[in-house]
């Protein structure tokens, strides 16, 4: 296991650390049975950060604590439940937590995601974290330049807030798709921009996603019905998957093989309207990220995700090496558009912080 990228930069990109800030990393290993090879590798990860924290916490006058194992019991955020350990001999997690606030950094790398326990927690406390769930050390995403980043970040978010529509035509072998989603009067959702720079500030790790929620339809709302609708392609395990949108709501899911009729099952058969719901339109701003099978790796990777329900699930990531080809403008209340991606790329009318 060896480091292939700066962490040093990194760490001073994402946090710029200053002199008096004590900085705390949590790790996940199980106590009570045998450890699975993601939990080890992930111990042995958070040893190789800690120890680069801890030579750059001479530099800038930082205080590293010993790192904390929880065994996690419930990750759930106002639930979170879970047994603490330093070198195996047990601690009181709940003090320690509570005692963070504003001078305090935490890097949190772990199975389960306990970003909802530690956003809970921003509000009152003020301080800053990492969140690193179900990561690998060697994720492409960490080779990033983090200073570029929230520059792509706030490019992106600048344009969301301001445009009415974002209308997608994807593109595979001879068949053409189109999608609008209605983002009138929304705004971005998680500042995911590589940047926790002040108290009660968050990233995840890797970073770089800029989301929005579609307008859903609000009785009442002068903006009446939502306009999101239209057809979305994903590729799951090989197999092309067709979901039809009205009014920001799936409506159908089509597909020749087993993935559409599991897609269908799951999100139109469940007795869970609110899983078809769109609730999410990603966009990746990451140039090192690579889609790897997580979620926190697939969604900051230049390209297009959406996601569904409360939970933001997503089927697929379009992005350079898609065999669906994407086009996507943002669309502005006077009627002039913009285009954002051209054949799954961030168009280069963007500027040079995008290529």
């Amino acid at each position: 296991m060896k480091l292939e990228y700066d962490l040093k930069k990194l760490y001073l990109d994402a946090f710029a650390p200053q002199a008096g800030e004590k900085v705390w990393f949590i790790n996940d290993y199980t106590m009570y049975e045998q450890a699975t090879e993601g939990q080890t590798h992930r111990q042995e990860m958070t040893k190789m950060w800690h120890e680069v924290m801890t030579d750059l916490a001479v530099l800038v006058g930082l205080s590293v604590e010993p790192i904390i194992t929880i065994d996690i019991r419930d990750p759930a955020p106002g639930q979170f439940e879970a047994d603490a350990y330093h070198n195996s001999a047990p601690l009181e997690l709940t003090p320690i937590m509570d005692s963070w606030g504003e001078r305090d950094i935490v890097i949190a790398i772990t199975g389960p995601s306990i970003t909802g326990e530690l956003v809970r927690r921003l509000g009152k406390q003020s301080f800053r974290f990492g969140s690193a769930p179900n990561v690998r050390i060697d994720f492409e995403g960490y080779k990033a330049d983090y200073s570029l980043i929230p520059l792509r970040f706030a490019a992106i978010t600048d344009r969301m807030a301001k445009s009415s529509a974002a209308e997608m035509t994807f593109r595979l072998d001879h068949e053409i798709w189109k999608c609008t989603l209605d983002l009138r009067g929304q705004r971005y959702l998680f500042k995911e921009n590589g940047a926790a720079h002040r108290p009660g500030e968050f990233i995840n790790l890797p970073s770089g996603c800029a989301n929005i929620q579609p307008y859903s339809g609000i009785e009442g709302d002068i903006r009446g019905d939502s306009r999101s609708e239209g057809t979305i392609p994903a590729i799951i395990d090989d197999e092309l998957v067709l979901y039809t949108i009205r009014q920001n709501i799936i409506v159908d899911i089509t597909g020749e093989g087993e993935q559409a009729a599991k897609e269908k099952a799951h999100i139109l058969e469940s007795g869970h309207p609110e899983l078809t719901l769109i609730t999410k339109l990603g966009l990746g701003v990451n140039d090192e990220a690579r889609c790897n099978g997580t979620h926190v790796g697939d969604e900051k990777t230049m390209g297009m995700h959406w996601g569904y329900g409360p939970k933001k699930h997503f089927p697929d990531t379009i992005w350079a090496e898609h065999p669906i080809q994407m086009d996507l403008d943002f669309v502005y209340p006077d009627e002039r558009r913009e285009a954002i991606f051209r054949n799954n790329f961030y168009s280069p009318k963007l500027g040079d912080i995008f290529q």
